[in-house]
């Protein structure tokens, strides 16, 4: 079969799955998570921060993107806030360091000497055909991350933000754009948690602050 043919078969091919899979809406199919791995482990003991819902100001039709393949928009319902709030959340637990979760302020535990919060300034996936046979979806997750404590410096925060690829062949699946969001939510949650440290908003296991090893 020549070249010609073989492209006019695969067209056809993209064509026909492409027919099958468009919709006037594309769901993404459950939200960001933690890796299996990492989220089997939990620290235990005292709470030593609190992470309250981070704010967000997204579209009532709970638009959080556009593909520009099949020509619809990208609705997730649920809450970028909370869900960021939680990555954090479960990241600080991972790195040994005992964590509550709270709505707001009202809800913080009496005795936690830490609190984080803030709030998503993106949070965004864009789906596009990346030449004949390939589509690829970009995610971005923006943060403004504020954080408070013993020893962190007065009114401290910091923006984080993270891109993330993921590519299909021949056409996106919802789980494909679930991984390109889900890739970015975590890269800015660690980014967050490691800045977090950095500065001493929290006191990571094994160290005495702003990240420094303790010693022995």
């Amino acid at each position: 079969m020549s070249t010609v043919g073989k492209t006019g078969v695969v067209l056809l091919l993209w064509m026909g799955v492409c027919g099958c899979v468009t919709g006037k809406v594309l769901y993404l199919p459950g939200g960001p998570a933690r890796p299996a791995a990492q989220a089997a482990q939990r620290a235990e003991g005292v709470p030593a921060v609190a992470v309250l819902d981070f704010t967000w100001e997204g579209s009532p039709s709970f638009e959080v993107g556009r593909d520009y393949d099949q020509v619809r928009p990208i609705v997730w319902k649920g809450n970028p806030g909370k869900t960021i709030a939680d990555l954090i959340a479960d990241v600080l637990a991972e790195k040994g360091v005992p964590t509550v979760r709270a709505t707001g302020e009202a809800d913080v535990p009496a005795g936690v000497p830490a609190k984080v919060w803030g709030r998503v300034e993106e949070f965004r996936v864009n789906v596009k055909r990346v030449g004949t046979l390939k589509v690829e979806a970009e995610s971005v997750v923006a943060l403004r991350v504020f954080g408070s404590g013993p020893a962190a410096p007065p009114g401290w925060s910091s923006a984080v933000s993270s891109t993330y690829w993921f590519a299909d062949p021949l056409f996106i699946t919802p789980e494909g754009v679930l991984q390109a969001v889900n890739g970015a939510a975590n890269s800015a949650a660690e980014e967050g948690v490691r800045r977090l440290a950095e500065t001493g908003v929290v006191v990571m296991p094994g160290t005495t602050g702003k990240g420094k090893t303790e010693q022995k």
